[in-house]
């Protein structure tokens, strides 16, 4: 026997996201703290750990919203990664491998949720929920010092394009110091197109290529 819910029955559309985390270099599986958030609201949907031996996780997702996932675990690098699922209406389960990198110099992570309206050099709203993380795992590591990296993908001038990148980078920076970071411990660079991670050949690579990261000096 079936019956049609009434609107304020039905439950909202889910999916998930399913992975392991693990050690850059080792591969050994490891237990780490993760959080999903809301980026439109900024609250925190989810906050739990991964299994300490298999290091896997499961996440719920209900559809038609943005959110932010951040790994951390002390000694490493965190990690961070976007959901997009404001126009999803299918449920499509993310599989993820999640490599954690050990603190070190040369260690790079992209700031995934750090967010800025094209030719725009103003730090969107959202950004806030990566940013408080990074001023965290600054806090946390009060000996490391770090560069901020800007890049775009290879449309438009190269000139406007360096520029724009170095504004992005030095947008980072100056929320960083307002936050209380020395800017002793900080500079920041805009490299344009130069130093693409994918070729600019699609419209996907080139929002691959277009990112802020921060690397331990």
């Amino acid at each position: 026997y079936t019956f049609n819910l009434y609107k304020e029955a039905q439950p909202r559309q889910v999916s998930y996201v399913k992975g392991e985390i693990f050690d850059a270099k080792t591969k050994k599986r490891l237990g780490a703290m993760f959080e999903l958030i809301n980026l439109r609201t900024g609250d925190i949907v989810m906050t739990s750990f991964s299994d300490a031996i298999t290091g896997k996780f499961l996440i719920p997702l209900i559809l038609n919203d943005d959110y932010a996932l951040n790994v951390s675990r002390d000694g490493y690098l965190f990690y961070s990664e976007n959901y997009n699922l404001r126009n999803d209406t299918t449920v499509k389960p993310i599989q993820l491998s999640i490599p954690l990198q050990p603190i070190e110099q040369g260690g790079t992570v992209v700031l995934q949720n750090v967010f800025f309206d094209t030719d725009k050099f103003i730090l969107k709203n959202e950004s806030k929920v990566e940013l408080q993380k990074l001023i965290d795992f600054l806090n946390n590591n009060k000996l490391l010092k770090i560069q901020i990296n800007g890049h775009t993908d290879n449309s438009g001038d190269k000139q406007k394009n360096l520029t724009l990148s170095d504004n992005r980078a030095k947008a980072v920076y100056e929320y960083l110091i307002s936050n209380g970071i020395a800017k002793e411990r900080l500079s920041y660079k805009g490299y344009g197109d130069t130093m693409p991670k994918v070729p600019n050949d699609s419209e996907k690579n080139k929002a691959i290529n277009r990112r802020t990261e921060f690397v331990i000096l």
